[in-house]
């Protein structure tokens, strides 16, 4: 006798195809991945500070702002781009719409592979930050905030699927290299990468526009975390404002997809 299938065991089927077709590009995908870090890293953190235009305390704050980059923009690719092109071009999404499972369960699949993608993405930071950033960093980390620090990262890569959903519903696949610069770009260098919030307190207007970039609480919540220098975002107001746009995308990302699902 067959064994029935229940949801999540249909969630991993499709989990697994997913990764299992990523694999198979995964030297375009650390290319995809690590190229803009490595640019940004060797030009900021390491040759900018070593011919002295930037203070050498710089990478410091620039390496927080590097790791919470990585993983939301990673996050976002992984989950927008397959679902603008499943949904406009390949429409294999239709057969996964076909198994006996909640429509939700189609999306959360989507959203699960970007999520291990951004960690992905995340680690790929590191070694490239030890070699070109290492001499300068002062990071401060015990057991504690490490355990905050895996808590704010699993919620940011969260945060980057759900806007991904949102992204990947609206954008159609002849947009897509549009994305770039059109929307991850703005998204990227108004997201408190180089800078701590805070200093933007002589740009008022500027300092008030960034909070509607969920990059910006990612990246000041793992500034505080890691004690890497400089005025941060106390963490209760960043963690909270990680959330509030995690549940406003994912519920207006999942609005989009059953809509797209259904017509």
């Amino acid at each position: 006798m067959e064994k029935k299938l229940n949801q999540f065991d249909i969630f991993k089927i499709m989990v697994k195809r997913d990764l299992l077709i990523q694999s198979r590009d995964w030297k375009e995908f650390v290319f995809r991945v690590g190229m803009l870090p490595f640019i940004l890293i060797l030009t900021y953190g390491f040759m900018l500070p070593q011919i002295g235009i930037l203070d050498a305390d710089f990478p410091n704050q620039m390496f927080p702002g590097m790791l919470g980059m990585s993983l939301l923009v990673t996050g976002i690719h992984g989950t927008a781009v397959p679902l603008a092109m499943d949904f406009n071009n390949t429409r294999e999404i239709e057969d996964r719409l076909q198994a006996p499972v909640n429509v939700r369960v189609v999306a959360w699949a989507k959203m699960f592979v970007g999520i291990i993608e951004s960690w992905i993405g995340a680690l790929i930071v590191l070694p490239i930050s030890l070699v070109f950033m290492g001499s300068y960093l002062s990071i401060s980390l015990d057991f504690t905030s490490g355990l905050v620090l895996l808590g704010v990262l699993l919620l940011s890569s969260v945060t980057s699927a759900t806007l991904g959903l949102l992204v990947g519903t609206v954008v159609k696949p002849p947009q897509i290299a549009a994305m770039f610069p059109g929307f991850l770009m703005p998204l990227i260098f108004t997201g408190a990468i180089f800078f701590n919030w805070a200093a933007l307190e002589t740009i008022p207007i500027m300092k008030y526009i960034t909070l509607i970039n969920p990059l910006v609480y990612i990246n000041e919540a793992l500034r505080f975390i890691l004690n890497s220098g400089g005025d941060t975002m106390p963490i209760v107001y960043s963690i909270s404002g990680i959330v509030v746009f995690t549940i406003v995308m994912g519920y207006y990302g999942m609005k989009r997809f059953i809509k797209m699902a259904n017509r």
